[in-house]
């Protein structure tokens, strides 16, 4: 029975592992409407962003990828303007779309402009990202049911080997 449920846990870890690696590597497309609305994403990144010692790695990981990619966006010959997330990099920017800060009518009145531009495909991603998080959580839990399973099962087996040694003398 054991053999059993430690061939099927061992199947599961192989699939979060495959999972997971995906989920690392899986980027999420977001569409703004104008070059210009990258640009002023990352005027309000840079000059209306609040950052703290937890996210500022990730801030300047995510401005960095803008800006490259804007770059990239300037020398291509395509009308759309499509900037590719990876998820930590999707969570960094909807949190930094949640907690921006700034002053003046004019600056308030581009933010919105942009969030209204940027924020639907946003939140798709980054409903996109939850479900495959979830889907890796569940695996996880099934991980945790299994690893009891096969606790008990291998102190059922222990237990029965002992009764038949005792039986068998």
């Amino acid at each position: 029975m054991s053999k059993t449920l430690t061939k099927t846990r061992k199947e599961l870890q192989q699939k979060v592992d495959v999972a997971q690696v995906h989920a690392a590597e899986q980027t999420f497309d977001i569409n703004f409407d104008d070059r210009r609305m990258v640009k002023t994403l990352m005027d309000h990144l840079n000059k209306g962003y609040s950052w703290k010692t937890s996210n500022a790695a990730v801030i300047v990981t995510l401005y960095d990828q803008l800006k490259k990619q804007s770059k990239e966006l300037l020398l291509s010959d395509t009308e759309d303007t499509v900037i590719s997330l990876r998820g930590h990099e999707l969570n960094a920017l909807y949190q930094a779309l949640l907690n921006v800060e700034g002053t003046g009518v004019e600056a308030a009145r581009k933010f919105i402009t942009m969030l209204t531009h940027v924020g639907e495909t946003v939140s798709i991603a980054m409903k996109r990202l939850a479900e495959i998080n979830q889907d890796i959580q569940n695996m996880h839990k099934e991980l945790a049911e299994l690893d009891v399973q096969i606790n008990s099962a291998t102190e059922v087996e222990a237990e029965l080997d002992t009764v038949a040694n005792e039986t068998s003398k």
